[in-house]
């Protein structure tokens, strides 16, 4: 049961994400799936949050921990995309 929920979830990921980059074109990038996915996903548990009455300082908390992993996630991603070679200016000979 839980495989074909995934699985339907997986499908419903892959439309919206065919459907943006039809119409936008701006999800080439990694980068920026990343950050569409992220404000989608923290808008639909803020949604979902208010719903269930969830103290919206825990929730707060609960975003401000995980803001930094996706920020140096885009950070890096600027400075040496995962596709380019290791090469680093120190270490040239």
């Amino acid at each position: 049961m839980i495989k074909s929920i995934l699985s339907m979830i997986k499908g419903i990921l892959n439309e919206i994400n065919e459907l943006i980059n039809s119409m936008f074109g701006i999800l080439k990038s990694k980068r920026a799936l990343l950050t569409t996915i992220m404000i989608v996903s923290w808008f639909i548990f803020g949604i979902k949050g208010i719903e269930n009455g969830t103290d919206m300082g825990e929730f707060a908390a609960y975003f401000a921990a995980l803001s930094p992993f996706i920020i140096g996630y885009i950070y890096g991603e600027t400075k040496r995309p995962s596709g380019s070679p290791m090469e680093n200016e120190c270490c040239k000979k």
